[in-house]
């Protein structure tokens, strides 16, 4: 169905219904709606059935990519401003609002808090989990908590779909198709067009190994296909820090456990070089994933993870290291107060803040500047104040000579 109505939704009664009484009741001043649950639950889709059914003109935001306080500004204030002038009923959509942070993106948390205190058009929000900005945000909002749809509603609207479209299926591969989408309607709608299309759905495996033995078997794997079943049978997550992780979800990270595990190994430079640019690739088709909510890719990641990184690090003896930073290198922390402005400037070029910079990316950063011996021109044809390239340069001397 193209356009569903808000009568073919299934699951969540009691939170459809708290969203179409507010919508009813809404007046000036009454606080927005902040939706909560995982992907796929019909967050998004119910917001759109509701602005079309009550004729209401839908604005659709992106809050993880418009995140800037003046891009909000730029578009937000005048649907505010103007709304009553224009005498159309206006409802402002802002998706996945836990991608949206303070410190980083430049006021745009505080700014929403702020605007949403009184606000003068219909406000809805949505974010698929909790986290610090979710808690800010819930506090100048009415929070409406969405779950995984259940099983038996999940296959009653399986069944309806299929009898819409004219086609069949028999009920093995429907079950296969319920048990496998875990309450996701996006992606058991995904996975029957698939299996109609020809593809197989493929049942989901027995997560029996976790992430330090998925490296250490990863990196030791005889074959291709050997590496991608470790992979597949891995219990791992696919997140963005950007959106929220909790620390099950940080121990978890596949990428960041690949990354962890690489730098602090001891191979050569060239290796380490390629399966460092691999894994930003992986990082960046990741991240666009999760953010445009192309959630098939994340069915194939495990298979692209392991093409990417299986045939360069043969042999190279890398084992699981959970930290990024080794502990010969935590004797950089008590030096931050004189390299502060040199963080700064880096973190810069890196797109990040400071404290990120220092933490996570200036450990691997020192150790690829000490293996070269031209490491003193590179920082000061980078970084043009003499006194923080002097700090940086007294940094990976030290590092030197305590190598030796």
């Amino acid at each position: 169905m193209i356009h569903p109505k808000i009568s073919d939704f299934v699951g969540n009664e009691s939170s459809r219904k708290k969203i179409v009484e507010w919508l009813v009741k809404w007046s000036d001043g009454t606080k927005p709606l902040l939706l909560i649950g995982p992907p796929g639950v019909g967050k998004t889709s119910f917001v759109h059935g509701l602005s079309r059914e009550f004729d209401i003109d839908l604005i659709e935001l992106n809050a993880s990519d418009t995140r800037n306080k003046n891009l909000l500004a730029q578009v937000i204030y005048p649907i505010f401003s103007n709304s009553s002038l224009t005498g159309r009923n206006y409802l402002l959509f802002l998706d996945e609002i836990d991608g949206i942070s303070n410190r980083e993106d430049s006021g745009g948390l505080d700014f929403l808090i702020d605007l949403f205190k009184e606000p003068t058009i219909r406000v809805i929000m949505a974010a698929n989990k909790s986290n610090e900005a979710i808690k800010k945000i819930s506090k100048v909002s009415k929070t409406v908590t969405f779950s995984p749809i259940p099983p038996r509603l999940s296959m009653l609207y399986l069944d309806k779909v299929l009898k819409l479209q004219k086609v069949s299926m028999n009920d093995e591969n429907k079950i296969a198709v319920v048990r496998n989408s875990f309450g996701d309607i996006r992606s058991l709608l995904n996975a029957t067009q698939a299996m109609k299309a020809g593809y197989t759905t493929s049942k989901n495996p027995v997560l029996d190994i976790d992430v330090e033995s998925m490296i250490g078997q990863f990196f030791s794997a005889k074959t291709f296909e050997e590496a991608l079943d470790i992979v597949q049978r891995a219990d791992i997550s696919y997140s963005d820090p950007r959106f929220g992780q909790s620390s099950e979800d940080r121990r978890k990270d596949v990428i960041a456990a690949f990354f962890s595990s690489i730098v602090m190994s001891t191979i050569d430079i060239p290796t380490l070089a390629v399966l460092l640019d691999r894994l930003s690739e992986l990082d960046v088709i990741l991240g666009r994933s999760l953010a445009m909510r192309n959630w098939k890719i994340l069915r194939y990641f495990s298979l692209i993870l392991t093409k990417s990184l299986f045939y360069e690090s043969r042999n190279k003896f890398i084992r699981y290291n959970r930290y990024s930073i080794g502990f010969e290198n935590m004797g950089i922390f008590s030096r931050a107060q004189g390299l502060r402005k040199t963080l700064r400037i880096l973190a810069q070029y890196f797109h990040t803040s400071r404290s990120k910079f220092g933490f996570f990316y200036f450990g691997p950063l020192k150790e690829i500047l000490s293996r070269s011996s031209h490491y003193e021109d590179l920082i000061r044809s980078t970084i043009i104040s003499e006194k923080e390239a002097d700090a940086l340069v007294r940094e990976i001397s030290r590092t030197n000579d305590n190598e030796r």
